[in-house]
């Protein structure tokens, strides 16, 4: 979770950060990234079916999410992860660059929205800015 109002961030070795991608090449690109930024703590889950038991099973920090998934979409998950755990961070990393999809994620509390593709320093760059957020 964010660092509560006063404390500072936590650190990037600290965090448990789950990642949601149904596509396993850009699951594993993103979980190197997050382990070359020294990431405590990578889960995977390869849909938002896995990922809502991953978060109800161990902690977790922040959420990055795909939005175009089968079965359950980014959304969709965003939505039961919120209502279980409305202050869990969570970003959404997406091919859709529409200015619709980026005021509905807005809209529903998403916490920060990147485009793919995304490089490892934009994707360091919107995990402290969500962290931050929630400080």
């Amino acid at each position: 979770m964010p660092a509560p109002v006063g404390e500072r961030v936590p650190a990037l070795s600290d965090l448990h950060i789950l990642v949601v991608e149904d596509d396993e090449t850009m699951r594993a690109l993103l979980a190197r990234m997050l382990q070359r930024m020294r990431v405590g703590r990578v889960i995977e889950a390869e849909s938002g079916s896995a990922a809502l038991a991953r978060v109800g099973a161990e902690p977790v920090d922040l959420v990055i999410c795909d939005w175009n998934m089968p079965e359950m979409s980014g959304m969709e998950f965003f939505d039961c992860v919120h209502a279980l755990h409305p202050d869990l961070p969570f970003l959404m990393v997406t091919g859709r660059s529409d200015a619709g999809s980026i005021v509905a994620a807005k809209r529903a509390g998403i916490s920060a929205y990147v485009v793919k593709p995304i490089s490892q320093r934009e994707l360091k760059a919107k995990i402290q800015y969500v962290l931050e957020a929630g400080a």
